[in-house]
């Protein structure tokens, strides 16, 4: 997300006094000065990301936003049946390239970018607090081929789903 030069250093700043807080083990209210300034830190990273949005929509048309809209919600509900852009564009009764092109101008990123990250979210969450192995949650993602899923998952997040389920299990245990 593009920041603002002030926006930047706002942000910044924050997370400095953070590590300053939290390196001090002797301040006093810590806890609670370290919560305070998580919370403004988020508060500001809402801030700059509504207005990215707002910005979005003045310069978009409504049709591009409500296009996009459309396709993250058919998306999130539909992310383990359908796979190919062609299908959301079909769905949606617009053509493949428009759907994409649409999308990519109003957010950055292509369809296949936002279907990989909606599956690896969920393969992520699956692989850290399921007991199912690598192959049962290749299927329950409507992959038919695990390798095919051990490939994508490793291009996307830069370690297997073997390594990445052994790493949480070793994390959630200590």
């Amino acid at each position: 997300m593009p920041l603002s030069p002030g926006q930047s250093y706002g942000l910044c700043s924050l997370i400095d006094n953070l590590r300053t807080i939290y390196d001090d083990q002797a301040q006093m209210f810590r806890e609670n000065i370290t919560h305070s300034i998580v919370t403004a830190f988020v508060y500001q990273l809402v801030s700059a990301y509504l207005s990215m949005e707002k910005f979005n929509l003045i310069r978009h048309s409504a049709r591009s936003i409500e296009i996009t809209k459309t396709f993250k919600q058919m998306l999130r509900r539909n992310f383990k049946t359908i796979k190919k852009p062609s299908e959301f564009a079909e769905r949606m009764n617009i053509a493949t390239s428009y759907l994409n092109d649409t999308v990519k101008l109003v957010t950055g990123f292509s369809v296949t970018y936002y279907i990989q990250q909606e599956l690896m979210r969920e393969a992520q969450r699956l692989l850290s607090y399921s007991e199912r192995s690598v192959k049962e949650i290749a299927s329950i993602l409507g992959f038919e081929d695990e390798k095919y899923f051990n490939r994508l998952f490793r291009k996307v997040m830069g370690i297997s789903p073997g390594a990445f389920k052994k790493k949480n299990e070793t994390n959630i245990h200590l």
